[in-house]
């Protein structure tokens, strides 16, 4: 670098000396030495313009390459004054880290985006008045039952149903409930659209929701308010009942002469007190752990080893009602990546309402089949006495019940787990054959 300053200052001082040269000599009248000294001098500028000419070529190209974001490009050290390509290098570097780390945000909210349930579709307006798919999530598609397109035309004849929502002209704020028929079965969706400006451009978000979902959100936000809320008054209620039956059965035992014929019937009825306020007690933090479930923590697992695990604390019962348990798990060296603890305990929950279905059933049998296609899959069918109309729509409510011995917690646990696996539990049912089918994300 320091060279090319000392051949810059150099052709400088040469190009002033062959000028004055050659101004000398046509003073002189020596016209065609004049002549020479000056066709020198043009040789020499023109060096000197090529120099800059090709400086301010390669800083031209730099700063397009920075602005395109294009930094594969190396900035020629040799072809730039110092200061300059210390600057460029700079401007580089920290536009490079700043695209980083616009890409790495990008990449973030697009995976928060990713994992909601919601569908959400971001159509932009082009230059040209063209509308384009800025983004859209895979719940927007699995919501439709539609593939994932990145080209507005492919996609504009599958939203037929709200295209008058969609057409630029119409681009605003709504909110809206609209029936679709989803591969022959009719859904209902809350559909909302928003509108927003950023940089003189337009962008409409749609978010998609079945209003069944939306309910289901609301109804497990009240359950678990409620059972906060009774938990926690009583708990604080029966404590200290608790603590006073203890105290009161030391001071009866104490006593047992002083109280002669009565000291049973006394003796009884406290440790009655006791044994039931210790059962609401347990009763309660049975229920309390539905809000407080924890999340999962999730890997690989083989699943035929889970519904193994499952069966197998079950195995007494169903010999006992002779019940034929089939599995059938496809491919048989299927892992899904789950909360091997948690989903056992889905299992252990829907094999034994089946156990009950099957009571006084000739020829019981429950079947397990596991399976990954777009989803990771687990049904469990079993050919019993079937699910009521009446309680259909209850049987996911905590607290519900049909079972005198049962606490209603199972299916509403169940349906949790699956949830907060980004998953779905639902069911199908008609006398002769049940069937809850769990989708897990993949």
């Amino acid at each position: 670098m320091r060279k090319r300053n000392q051949k810059s200052a150099i052709l400088i001082i040469l190009l002033v000396i062959l000028l004055a040269t050659s101004v000398f000599f046509l003073w002189q009248k020596l016209y065609f030495t004049s002549f020479i000294f000056f066709a020198l001098a043009a040789y020499v500028f023109y060096e000197i313009l090529s120099s800059i000419n090709l400086v301010l070529q390669t800083t031209s190209q730099t700063l397009i390459a920075i602005a395109q974001e294009d930094f594969s490009l190396k900035i020629p050290k040799k072809n730039l004054p110092p200061h300059l390509y210390q600057s460029l290098n700079n401007i580089a570097s920290l536009q490079k880290e700043r695209s980083e780390k616009n890409t790495s945000i990008r990449i973030l909210y697009e995976n928060i985006i990713e994992s909601i349930d919601t569908g959400i579709l971001i159509l932009k307006e082009g230059t040209d008045g063209q509308i384009e798919i800025f983004f859209s999530n895979n719940g927007f598609s699995q919501l439709l039952e539609i593939p994932k397109f990145t080209k507005w035309h492919l996609l504009t004849p599958y939203l037929s149903h709200f295209e008058s929502y969609l057409e630029s002209d119409n681009w605003k704020d709504t909110k809206d409930v609209l029936t679709l028929s989803i591969n022959e079965k009719e859904q209902v969706f809350s559909f909302r659209t928003f509108l927003t400006r950023v940089y003189q451009q337009r962008y409409l978000t749609i978010y998609l929701d079945t209003l069944q979902s939306i309910m289901d959100k609301k109804e497990k936000e009240a359950w678990f308010n409620l059972m906060k809320v009774m938990s926690h008054e009583i708990l604080n209620t029966i404590t200290p009942i608790n603590s006073l039956s203890d105290n009161l059965e030391y001071v009866i035992g104490e006593h047992e002469d002083a109280l002669g014929q009565d000291f049973r019937d006394i003796h009884q009825s406290v440790v009655t007190i006791k044994n039931r306020t210790q059962h609401l007690a347990d009763f309660v933090n049975t229920y309390r752990s539905l809000a407080d479930l924890p999340s999962p923590k999730k890997s690989q697992v083989r699943i035929q080893t889970i519904i193994q695990n499952a069966i197998v604390p079950l195995s007494a019962l169903v010999k006992e009602k002779g019940i034929n348990v089939k599995t059938n798990i496809s491919p048989e060296n299927l892992y899904f990546s789950i909360d091997a603890q948690q989903i056992e305990q889905v299992l252990v929950n829907l094999i034994t309402n089946s156990i009950y279905a099957l009571s006084d059933i000739e020829n019981p049998e429950i079947v397990i089949n596991a399976y990954s296609d777009e989803k990771n899959c687990i049904e469990i069918i079993d050919n019993g006495k079937g699910i009521p109309e009446e309680i259909k729509r209850e049987i996911f409510i905590p607290f519900f019940t049909t079972r005198d011995t049962g606490s209603g917690i199972g299916l509403s646990l169940s349906k949790n787990i699956v949830q907060a696996h980004g998953g779905y539990l639902s069911f199908s049912s008609k006398v002769g054959r049940t069937r809850f089918f769990v989708q897990l994300e993949k």
